[in-house]
C-alpha cells in the first residue's frame, strides 16, 4: 500500500505541474492579451516621452494666472484678440470675476486661448506666446 501511494503523489503532482504550465501557454496566446502587453509599453513610452512639458491646463489656470497680478494682466492680453467691440473695463471685471470663481469656466478659457497643441499642458513657449 505504501509504495502504491509513492506513485500516486508523483504521479499527481506531475498532472497538477502539467495543468499549470498549459493553462499558462494557452493564457499566453489569448488575443487580446498582446494588445494588452502593448498597450501598457505605449503608456509607458508616452510617459518617457513626455516627461515634464510644463503644468496641466488646470494648474496653469488658477497658480500660473489668476494668483498675481501678472497672471492676470497676461490673460487681459490673451483676451484682447476674443473679445472686440467690448471696453477695457468689462474685459478687466471679466478677468476678475472668472480668476474669482475659479470654475470650470476658467479652465475652458485657459485652454481655448493658451494650449494650442490642445495636449492638456501649457509649455514654456505657450506661455510666452502673450508676454
Amino acid at each position: 500500500m505504501y509504495v502504491y501511494n509513492m506513485g500516486f503523489i508523483p504521479l499527481l503532482i506531475m498532472a497538477v505541474l502539467m495543468v499549470t504550465v498549459a493553462g499558462r501557454a494557452l493564457e499566453a496566446n489569448a488575443p487580446g492579451n498582446e494588445q494588452m502587453q502593448n498597450d501598457v509599453v505605449n503608456m509607458k513610452d508616452k510617459e518617457r516621452r513626455r516627461k515634464y512639458s510644463g503644468p496641466s491646463v488646470y494648474h496653469f489656470a488658477r497658480h500660473g494666472l489668476c494668483n498675481h497680478r501678472f497672471g492676470k494682466v497676461k490673460f487681459f492680453r490673451a483676451l484682447e484678440k476674443h473679445f472686440h467691440n467690448i471696453s477695457d473695463d468689462m474685459k478687466i471685471t471679466f478677468v476678475l470675476d472668472i480668476c474669482k470663481r475659479r470654475d470650470k469656466m476658467l479652465t475652458k478659457w485657459v485652454k481655448e486661448i493658451f494650449d494650442k497643441d490642445g495636449d492638456g499642458y501649457i509649455t514654456h513657449f505657450e506661455k510666452e506666446i502673450y508676454r
